[in-house]
């Protein structure tokens, strides 16, 4: 398969040098359109789909026929307008750095140029279905049920999220994402203190009471993230808020885990406050089912011709290719750049693994488009 990597590689730097954090629309848009007109010169049919909230998605396809096979990515990152200009694109040896280099525009390159690689290769009843969304970084609220709804008429999915070098990822965690809101009575803390009810004391034993979630045979984490509230050092809180989220891998955790932030919820410690929960997003958990394990094996046989042994991997982190399994596809992900440290000024990916990842991907699409899965 003929590969131009140094055209590759400019475009990693083209789409690098663009910002597009998920809270900013402008710039998420102006990258759609960057994205877009490289999809359309690669010869896909793109559909844009306008979305309120958050920057647009993207919808592309290539063929038509009963096998339609998706490949997932999302457009946004997790850094601020300007990250770009003050940290731009740079290849240094085998290295690469820039906001979103590794999470994940060096997964679209990689799914393009793969997409590009099989276009003249596939059996005519096989159909590309990429989806691209602009809110993963954010729990994918907006777009989760577009993803499903193209999923339940596909044979397979592949997502193009960034692997840890060596691996390709066969299980995420859950993610419950939720907002405590506690509301309490302002007053003098020194005059009339008994008068007060602590927002803050009651939100600090709800804490406490959620960390007890924590469960490390089970692996099951809390975090939480962000704590706001009170006006002075002396005034008793009558407002404060807190956002976490729970992980899991097992699926059958989720609900007792609801149940038990619902009853944290419900039980005040501080009388007089209260306290209201809402749940922000619900990542389901990816499991490798059989027809999963199936199609890893396809894709560890194919990265052993082309001189490599990798191993599936287990991760915290979530993603839109679990939205994808619930439909009961068999699914694979990890096929974007090798690297680490996503989400920091220290993210970099690994430039050896660019023609790897496009060449595994290819040869992972052609063998289910001839009906390996």
């Amino acid at each position: 398969m003929e590969i131009n990597i140094d055209n590759a590689f400019r475009l990693l730097g083209d789409f690098v040098n663009m910002d597009s954090g998920s809270h900013d629309k402008a710039d998420v848009d102006r990258f759609v359109d960057r994205v877009e007109r490289e999809f359309k010169l690669a010869g896909m049919y793109t559909k844009r789909i306008a979305m309120k909230n958050t920057g647009d998605c993207l919808q592309c396809t290539f063929g038509s026929g009963r096998r339609k096979i998706l490949l997932l990515g999302h457009m946004d990152t997790v850094f601020k307008t300007g990250t770009a200009a003050v940290r731009p694109f740079i290849k240094k040896g085998d290295i690469l750095c820039g906001p979103g280099v590794l999470d994940m525009k060096g997964g679209i390159v990689v799914l393009l140029y793969a997409v590009k690689n099989v276009m003249n290769m596939l059996p005519k009843d096989t159909e590309i279905a990429v989806f691209l969304n602009s809110d993963e970084e954010i729990g994918s609220n907006y777009s989760k049920g577009k993803i499903q709804s193209i999923a339940q008429n596909c044979v397979a999915g592949l997502s193009f999220e960034s692997a840890k070098p060596g691996t390709l990822t066969t299980e995420r965690k859950g993610i419950m994402s939720f907002v405590l809101d506690v509301r309490g009575l302002s007053a003098h803390s020194g005059v009339n203190y008994e008068k007060g009810k602590s927002a803050i004391n009651e939100l600090a034993h709800k804490i406490c009471s959620l960390y007890s979630l924590y469960d490390k045979g089970k692996e099951i984490t809390v975090n939480i993230g962000t704590i706001t509230g009170g006006e002075g050092i002396n005034i008793v809180a009558g407002h404060a808020q807190a956002r976490g989220e729970i992980r899991y891998f097992d699926m059958e955790d989720e609900i007792p885990l609801k149940k038990a932030v619902q009853k944290i919820t419900r039980e005040p410690f501080v009388e007089g406050t209260t306290t209201v929960l809402s749940f922000l997003s619900d990542r389901p958990p990816l499991k490798q089912d059989i027809k999963s394990g199936e199609l890893f094996n396809i894709a560890k046989y194919e990265a052993l011709k082309l001189g490599r042994d990798l191993v599936g991997r287990k991760t915290g982190g979530g993603g839109d290719v679990s939205f994808a399994a619930c439909k009961g596809i068999p699914v694979l992900d990890g096929l974007g750049l090798e690297g680490e440290n996503s989400h920091t000024e220290e993210e970099y990916a690994l430039a050896d693994s660019f023609y790897f990842k496009i060449e595994l991907a290819s040869k992972i699409i052609l063998d289910i488009a001839n009906g390996g899965i």
